[in-house]
Order: structure tokens, then sequence, then C-alpha cells
């Protein structure tokens, strides 16, 4: 009982009043002769249409005005021209052309100075703006930015720390290969906005081990419907493959409907080649492989806003994925004996393996405006979701010995898994005096079935049970937090804390054992900020926790081939992790910033060897500690008109701290890396791109991945006026992103090489029409964070 009042104290606590720091608009209206319009009427409203504030500008067409911290939007009239109106604005300075009423509609123009990327207090914001120049998709496009590293071409990373994905401010339920297929099909003429966030506020969900990506699609007003397509097309290194992408958005009356689907198409092909090293048995494992996977991709977003009045709105938002992925895996393992060149042994695997993966989820949104000059606001949030996962996998191993006979054994695993996601949250925003302050409350609940069973056989006997069983999880997570914000002339702070209690229970039914845990948890976090007169100083600290994946709690076995297997651990706990960022940027283009994190029971991949089979299984588990330092320096700014700058030098130390078979093993390494991005545009029309990234040696947990770098080139076209374009892009020029890694800790010793479609050429045609733009309302489904875990 103690630790429920203890979250409600959280979401009722009232810092000191706080407040965005003050920031001012200018403005200059132009006619259609880009002569200045004075005396022209710049109107402010609230959200509901309530009056705020109304200017002249003067005779050289200029206003100005500090904007508010409330929700609202410009109107801008002039006798005998069309009136205009502004929704957004996402810069300190704007510029609007009015047409005369005998000119269309659609002609009107406006037009923000803006630059590439913006640091923020707490974020870097970078503007695509729908822009093909700045990348065919999102993935294409994230690559690029400062201090964003994909690892193993799966996984992202913002300067050394893993990040967790959102769109419009909703964390998407993908990880891995499924999250690079959604990124893929996000055409970037769909996108407004990236926010890298370096340390989550409070009202985020605590999970994850760094910060935050979100992606900000277009925002539209006005009646009436706009639509883009996008269509790619390309080859890897063995097989080609597609990314299409359609988007819709139509408004009529009091209601919007938007929605986009997503489709891909493809095979992958990669060869890996691996030596394990077994001292003690005086002989070495060399393993010779190939993988194809076909796949195919399939997302969906549907919804609906519907304004009941001028203070409430209603929505409701579907999304739904259908993933499927066939992988083979064929291996060639020999086994050599100390300083022999001739093989003793050669164990042959041929791993058939299907996987399925589809979800629906269905969120109701409620917005109240209660006061909207006090910015007093008040939502609702109410989610189910439902997921199922198949995977069917296959494996005939034939052990061929040069001195005795053959054997053939063969293992086929068949699992299930159905997950059922509930959640619900309520988020209250009030102005006090000169501060905002926000607070929350949610409650989720999970509740997953897995189904595996498992048989071996071999030439002298029948299929047996090797292994199957059932599973069964429940997880209920009850989370408060407060927010607040203080502006003090030049300088800022947020504030904010968030408790979240915690009720796990993992059953083995069919070996008889059950894991229960609860844990009370509080997240602190804290951005202070003071801005100069061109620069300006960020320090931030944020506490979150790594919750593991569903799926890493299972305690299932999966063979892979003859000498390797895979397995889930239900023992696992969650790691914490306490960020600290100090960042000084100089005219929000060159930033140099330093960050420390400490993690206890780290998540990470771990192998472990029986000597007597000699088979190496790979699971996860709880490291005891993890220390991060890191530099950062990033310079971002567009030369002479025609060049754009986007480069970033970083350097970090990384140590793991484990212990392995009652030995304590530490593992240190120091990494740099480098990105080089130069964007020309050689005519308005026509642009061209040379990437370059280079990393040194960076460890992973236990395993240390070498020295890599990759060239990228790429070529642009407008076309149709300005609505359709053109790109092609040829990745990994020079074949040098080949992954090599190595590992030895204990009695694992062994390197790896491999290659994959790391070089690809793509060519990209996209096209947008309409006739206006609509504004879609954006917000966060309550269940987010426990769909991006069950994968």
């Amino acid at each position: 009982m103690k630790k429920i009042y203890l979250l409600i104290v959280i979401s009722l606590c009232c810092l000191p009043a706080l407040s965005q720091q003050n920031i001012t608009i200018k403005g200059k209206v132009l006619d259609e002769n880009r002569a200045p319009i004075a005396n022209a009427t710049v109107s402010l409203f609230s959200a509901t249409d309530q009056p705020i504030l109304k200017l002249l500008t003067n005779e050289s067409g200029l206003f100005s005005f500090v904007k508010p911290f409330q929700k609202f939007y410009v109107s801008i009239n002039y006798l005998g021209y069309i009136p205009f109106r502004v929704d957004e604005f996402n810069g300190d300075s704007i510029i609007i052309t009015l047409k005369n009423k005998n000119v269309q509609l659609n002609e009107v123009g406006i037009s923000t100075t803006r630059p590439f990327i913006e640091q923020q207090l707490d974020k870097m914001v970078v503007n695509v703006n729908g822009d093909a120049k700045a990348g065919v998709n999102a993935i294409d496009i994230l690559k690029k930015i400062p201090g964003v590293v994909l690892k193993n071409n799966e996984e992202l990373m913002v300067e050394g720390k893993g990040v967790a994905v959102m769109m419009d401010g909703k964390l998407t339920r993908l990880s891995g290969a499924n999250l690079m297929s959604l990124l893929e099909g996000t055409a970037s003429a769909n996108i407004s906005q990236f926010e890298i966030i370096y340390n989550p506020s409070a009202k985020y969900d605590a999970a994850g081990s760094g910060g935050l990506i979100n992606i900000k699609t277009i925002k539209r007003d006005k009646p009436g419907y706009d639509a883009n397509i996008s269509i790619t097309g390309g080859h890897g290194w063995k097989f080609p493959n597609t990314s299409n992408s359609v988007g819709l958005n139509y408004k009529t009356g009091n209601t919007n409907f938007y929605g986009s689907y997503s489709f891909g198409l493809g095979k992958q092909y990669q060869e890996i080649q691996a030596n394990t090293y077994q001292s003690d048995l005086n002989q070495r494992l060399q393993d010779s492989s190939t993988y194809r996977s076909r796949y195919e991709s399939n997302n969906i977003r549907l919804g609906f806003d519907h304004s009941l009045n001028k203070t409430d709105v209603f929505g409701v938002l579907i999304t739904g994925s259908h993933n499927l992925r066939n992988p083979n895996y064929f291996s060639d393992t020999e086994t050599y004996g100390v300083n022999q060149f001739s093989p003793t042994a050669l164990t042959r695997s041929n791993n058939k393996n299907s996987t399925t993966g589809r979800g629906i989820n269905v969120n109701l949104n409620y917005k109240h405006v209660i006061d909207a000059k006090n910015q007093q606001e008040l939502s609702f949030d109410a989610d189910a979701g439902t997921f199922d996962y198949h995977n069917q996998n296959t494996n005939n191993i034939a052990i061929i010995n040069l001195l005795t006979t053959n054997q053939n054994q063969a293992y086929m695993q068949n699992g299930l898994t159905k997950s059922e996601i509930y959640s619900f949250k309520s988020d209250y925003t009030k102005k006090l005096s000169k501060g905002v302050f926000e607070t929350g409350l949610k409650i989720s609940n999970v509740k997953i079935e897995n189904n595996f069973i498992s048989l071996f056989s071999n030439d002298m006997q029948q299929p047996s049970d090797m292994g199957s069983n059932d599973f069964l999880y429940r997880e209920t997570i009850l989370a408060a937090y407060a927010n607040q914000r203080l502006a003090l002339g030049k300088f800022s702070m947020l504030l904010g804390l968030r408790g979240e209690q915690t009720f796990t229970n993992g059953n083995s039914i069919t070996l008889n054992k059950e894991v229960k845990k609860q844990y009370l948890n509080l997240f602190p976090n804290a951005t202070l900020g003071l801005k100069l007169n061109n620069s300006s100083i960020s320090l931030g600290y944020s506490k979150r926790i790594g919750r593991p994946l569903y799926n890493e709690l299972n305690p299932f076995v999966m063979v892979t081939s003859a000498f390797t297997t895979r397995s889930g651990n239900p023992n696992l706990s969650p790691s914490y992790t306490d960020n600290l960022r100090l960042a000084f940027t100089l005219q929000s283009k060159f930033t140099i910033a330093t960050s420390y994190s400490f993690a206890k029971n780290v998540i990470t991949d771990l192998r472990t060897r029986d000597p007597q089979t000699q088979i190496t299984n790979s699971f996860k588990t709880n490291l005891s500690a993890y220390r991060n330092v890191g530099f950062n320096t990033s310079y971002s700014n567009k030369l002479f008109k025609i060049l754009q700058l986007n480069y970033s030098l970083g350097i970090s130390n990384s140590n793991y701290d484990f212990l392995y078979n009652a030995a304590r093993e530490n593992i240190n390494q120091t990494t740099g890396y480098l990105s080089l991005g130069n964007n020309i545009e050689i005519s308005p029309t026509l642009w061209t791109e040379v990437f370059f990234y280079g990393q040194s040696r960076v460890t992973y947990g236990n395993t240390v991945n070498l020295p890599f770098s990759t060239t990228s080139l790429s070529f642009g076209k407008k076309i149709f006026q300005g609505k359709g374009s053109l790109n092609l892009n040829i990745n990994d020029i020079f074949y040098t992103g080949i992954t090599r890694s190595e590992a030895n800790y204990g009695n694992i010793v062994y390197d790896l090489k491999s290659k994959y479609d790391s070089r690809n050429v793509r060519l990209n045609f996209s096209y947008r029409f309409g006739n206006s733009k609509i504004e879609t309302r954006k917000r966060s489904a309550g269940s987010e964070e426990e769909q991006r875990r069950n994968q």
C-alpha cells in the first residue's frame, strides 16, 4: 500500500512553477511581386479559435510577437488579397507571400528560414520537410545524422547508446529487421522532422538505455486531400528487392481521415566465416556458412480525428503489421587439430526456417481543453492489441567423420507465441503562474502464451521429444509522473520524476518452474540550459530501465547449426542506466558534447561452450556493470547556398565487467568514429551527395567489432514541376562495410567475418499530389512501450 501511495504522491506533487523560454517570432508579408505589404492584419488565435493577439505589419511588411505557451495559429489578412493561415512555427523567422483574389488558393506561398540541423535544449532537430534531397527514406536519412549509428544493420544507436524509435510521439512496436523494414517504407516525402532526444523527460516510459528518436510526419491544414507514393527498386549483393509506400490525408468538416501503407519484398544474402578455438581440446572449429532469406513486410496505419466542439477531440488509430521471413542457413563445420591443415571431421547443417509475425492494435484517444488561455488540458488513451508470432525450424545435420562412420541427425522445432496487450493512460497539463506543469498516470497489462514443440531423431531412433515446453508470462506496470519547466531570462530548466511499480510472473508449465518478481523504481530527470548571445550550454541527466524483450524470457533452446544453439533466459532482471550529458552549441552549427553512462545488470549476449558436446549456446544475460565515457563534436552548415555539410567526430571508452564461470572478466575498448556528409545542389532541381562513415574497434557487451568504413554516392533530380523526384543511391561502393568481430573470455575464443548486402544499388521514384494541406493531430498511444518489447 505504501508503494501505491508513493505513486500517487509523485503524480500530485507540485514543484516550483516553471515555463518555457520566451521565443520571438519575426515575419514579413509580401505580395506576388515580392513587395512588402504594410498594415496587413496579423492575428493570433488559440487552438479553440479564441483571440490572443492582433497587430499590423509596418511599412517594410515586418511584424514580430512572442511565441505563446499554448498551441496557436496565425491568420494574415489584407484587403484585396487571399487570407492565409499558418499553423506551425518550427523556426524563428517566416516569409509569407499573399496573392490577389484572382489568383488560385494553392498558389499562396510560405517559406521559413531553418537550418537542416538545429540544436535545442534537450534534443537535436533535423528538418527534412519532405525534401528528397535529405534521402530516400527514414533509415537513409538517419544513417547520415551526426551521432546516429546503425549497429549490425538492425539497431539504431545515438552517441553509443541504444534508442527507441517513435513516430509522431508514438513508439513503434517493432525491433530488428521488422523495424528496419518499417523505416525503409517511410518515404522522405512524408517526413517533416527527426527529433533526437538525448535525455527523455518523465512523461515518457522509462524503458530503454538511452534516448529517443521521434519521426514527425508532415502536418496538413485546410479541407481537402493530400497524398504521396514512393516506389523503390534495388539490387543487393545477390538478389533484387523493393520497398514501396502510399499515404493519404483527407479532411472534411470537423473530421480528419489519414492512413499509410508500406510494402517490402526481397531476398537477403550473407556469407559468414567463423573460427572457434577450443584450447582445452587442442582443436579448432572452422564454420563456413551462407544465409539466404526471403522476406515480405506489410505495415498499415489508419486513423481519424473528430472535433466534437472547440474544446473536445476524439480519435481512433489502428496500426497493423504482417511480416514473413524464410531464412535458409547452410553451413559446413570442419574440425582441425592443433597445427593441422587438413580437417579430421566435417559436419554439414541445412537449417530451414519460416517465421510469421502479425498483429493489430486499436487506440482510442480523447482530449479535453479545460482552459486554452492557461494551457490546461486533459487527455486519455486506451489501447488493446493482439499479436502472433510463429516460428518453424528444421535443421538436418550430417556428421561426416573421416575416421569413423557417418551420422545423420534432424531437429524439428515449432514455436507459437500469442500476446495480448492492454493499457490505459491519462495526461494533465496546466500553465501555473510562469510555469507549465504536467502529470499523468498509466497502467498496462501483458499476457503471453508460448507453445514450443521440439523433436530430435537420428539414424538409430524415431523422432523423440527434446525440450518441448509451454511457457506463460504475465506483466503489470503501474506508473505515475510529474514534470515542470522553468525559464528565467537566459536560464531554462526541465525537472521531472517518474515512478513505476512492476509485477511479473514467468511460468514454465512443462518444467514446473515459476519465476515471480515485483519492484518499484523512481526515475528522475533534469535538464538545465543557458542561452548566450549566439551559443548555448545544456546539462542533462536521466535514469532509465532496460526491460528484456518478451521472447528473451522464453526458456526454449533453438538449434541453429551443428555446434550452435540459442536459448531464452527466464531469470533475466531489468538493467538500470544513469545518463549524463553536457553540451555546448555555437550558432546551432557547431556542437561539442561529453557524456557519461553507468549501467547495472546490463542485458547483453553471452556465449557458453559445453566441452563435452562442443556446442556453443548464445543467450541474453545480465552483466555486472558497464561504463561509457564519450566525447562528440558535430558541424552542420550550408556554404555558398549550394553545399550542405554534416560532419561529426567522436571518441569513447567502454568498459564491461562481469563474472563468467566464477571468474571475473573485464573488457575495455576505446572507440573512434568519423562521419562526413556532403550534399551539393548543382541546380534547384539537381543534386548529388557523397557520404563517408568510418569506425575503429568497438565493443558491444563481450564482443568486439573490428574497424570498418563505408562510402556512399547518390544523385537526385526533381521532376513534374517539383512534385516528383528520382533518386539513385549506390551504397558501400568499395565494399568495405564488412562486419568482423571477435571475443575472448573464459573458454570462449572465436572470430567472425560476415559479408552481406551492405553494397547495394537503389532507384527511388516519389510523387506528391493533392488539392491542399491537412493537419493531422499527433498523439501517443498508451501501450507503445509494451508493443515494442513484443518482438
